[in-house]
């Protein structure tokens, strides 16, 4: 995260070692970026990079932390409703999450960003769900409708969440790979289909075949 240093910037000044970022992030995958082109758009000293931020990671962690920074108070409002569909929750996160970064300036970014992920536990974004999910974790337990989940204790939800933000986490990668936003959503919705209702038939399924 910045340093006070940066945070005591004037904004236009922030902005443009900002969007300088983006661009060179945006450019080619996050490896081979390099500080000097952004100091360079951004007009700073090479050691004035290093007053704001301990790196070019720590720099990505904190603009991608710019578009999440009001998602746990989303999913605190989400939560107000009694027996809240987990579900629901995860679709709400998938959708806050994609449609955050859609603005036409961050579509670049973002695309390429996403485009060289490995798992989508690498990403700050992931990191910043786990937080919320972990001090989140007992409002979670009471809130959800349990009486639809074949859950015997809190240690069984805490399984069922990890699933969830696993599959969640794949689901918004590949929304910002693939061309087709529509259809990854639509996938996304039967991987959920998949985990609410079961894989295998019932027996009165079985029957009906």
């Amino acid at each position: 995260m910045p340093t006070d240093t940066f945070l005591k910037l004037p904004e236009e000044k922030k902005e443009k070692i900002l969007l300088a970022a983006k661009h060179e992030f945006s450019r080619v995958p996050f490896e081979r970026t390099s500080i000097k082109n952004i100091v360079e758009e951004a007009e700073i000293a090479r050691g004035s990079f290093y007053q704001y931020f301990e790196s070019k990671e720590d720099l990505l962690n904190y603009i991608l932390y710019l578009h999440i920074g009001g998602m746990d108070q989303k999913l605190e409002k989400q939560l107000q409703k009694d027996n809240y569909d987990i579900f629901e929750l995860f679709l709400f996160i998938y959708d806050y999450i994609t449609k955050e970064c859609m603005d036409k300036n961050n579509i670049p970014f973002f695309k390429k960003i996403f485009e060289n992920i490995k798992t989508s536990e690498d990403t700050i974004f992931f990191k910043k769900i786990r937080e919320i999910r972990t001090k989140n974790i007992n409002q979670y337990f009471e809130k959800i409708d349990k009486t639809k989940l074949r859950i015997k204790d809190q240690e069984d939800f805490e399984i069922i969440l990890k699933i969830l933000y696993a599959v969640t986490g794949k689901a918004i990668v590949n929304h910002f790979r693939y061309n087709s936003k529509e259809s990854a959503r639509k996938i996304f919705e039967k991987e959920l289909e998949f985990l609410k209702y079961g894989i295998l038939k019932k027996e009165s399924e079985e029957k009906t075949c």
